[in-house]
């Protein structure tokens, strides 16, 4: 499981680059760098991500790294707006990537996931919502919540009333969907 965060909260950590064994690795880098990243990955296009909040630390400059060291990071002022989202066609997520530059070699980048998790307050007004369908002289059917605001996983409460019935029922069902809508797709 990933670390979830309130989305006010600042954004800190430790880094920690450990070197297996008893041998002394040491590794020329051109600098090690932490950024923060909030993105937005739509399934219908993998290789484009809308980068929607991005601040990058220095936690060390160029030089010789040998042994093991540990690298405390630190994001303040950050504006996490969004909740982390996890659908069928888009992800809303957000991490925390430490960059090793190298000048040979393959840089090193490790990155780490959290979730951002928002609050709102319970809504001041929170009226019954009644809704009314059918066909002319046919059927006629009223719907009636208890209230038109639901928090996830709440319990939805209500009754259904036949106004008017001049055709046959042998079977009803109700179903509630969720929709999940990212915009029009590229053309």
């Amino acid at each position: 499981p990933i670390p979830c965060v309130p989305w006010q909260s600042q954004t800190s950590g430790q880094y920690q680059r450990r070197v297996h064994g008893d041998s002394v690795k040491k590794l020329d880098h051109t600098g090690i760098k932490a950024e923060l990243i909030g993105q937005i990955e739509l399934a219908y296009d993998r290789g484009n991500h809308y980068v929607f909040l991005s601040m990058q630390k220095e936690l060390m400059p160029p030089g010789k790294l040998e042994g093991n060291r540990s690298f405390e990071f630190e994001f303040s002022g950050a504006d996490k707006n969004y909740e982390t989202y996890s659908g069928i066609n888009v992800r809303l997520r957000y991490f925390v990537r430490v960059r090793i530059s190298r000048s040979y070699g393959a840089k090193t980048v490790k990155e780490f996931d959290f979730a951002v998790n928002t609050t709102t307050p319970k809504p001041e007004v929170n009226e019954p919502l009644k809704m009314e369908v059918g066909i002319e002289d046919c059927l006629h059917i009223e719907f009636e919540y208890e209230k038109s605001k639901y928090r996830v996983g709440e319990v939805i409460a209500g009754k259904i009333d036949f106004l008017l019935v001049r055709i046959k029922i042998k079977h009803m069902e109700m179903q509630i969907l969720e929709r999940e809508s990212t915009g029009s797709r590229p053309r």
